[in-house]
């Protein structure tokens, strides 16, 4: 289930996530993971501009909050430019659902409840990409 609003319904029995934002999405990432129940498992994926960004996030035992400052990362490999606002999030989770999904159908059919913060022009390839494959889940458009 693709989710790309800011504040998403989170059952109370989602036990596989990801969810995925800017520093903005911070509140609202926050708010889902207390609702998580203990035994949920997956990642949190948080880009943010420096690591002088970086707060605690509380999360059940078995999900792992990664940041990303895009001040410590570089740009598309040999560019020479600086990462761009999406660029690490749009790497990161397509790097760990390439670990989890080997093809679109095995994500469209996937148990997780995935969420993607920020901006609509945030990581606007990867959230194209995941409304294409919540597409073919449900045969038409993402929730």
């Amino acid at each position: 289930m693709f989710f790309d609003h800011p504040n998403p319904p989170v059952p109370h029995d989602a036990i596989r996530v990801l969810f995925a934002g800017d520093a903005t999405s911070v509140p609202a990432i926050r708010e889902m993971l207390a609702v998580l129940p203990i035994c949920a498992r997956g990642q949190v994926f948080v880009e943010v501009g420096s690591s002088d960004e970086v707060v605690e996030l509380a999360s059940p035992g078995r999900v792992t909050v990664s940041w990303l400052a895009r001040d410590r990362r570089s740009g598309a490999p040999g560019s020479g430019l600086s990462c761009a606002p999406g660029e690490a999030l749009g790497r990161a989770v397509r790097a760990w659902l390439g670990e989890m999904y080997v093809d679109p159908e095995a994500l469209a059919t996937a148990e997780h409840l995935i969420w993607l913060g920020g901006p609509e022009s945030f990581a606007y390839d990867l959230r194209h990409d995941l409304r294409a494959a919540a597409a073919v889940e449900h045969g038409a458009s993402a929730v």
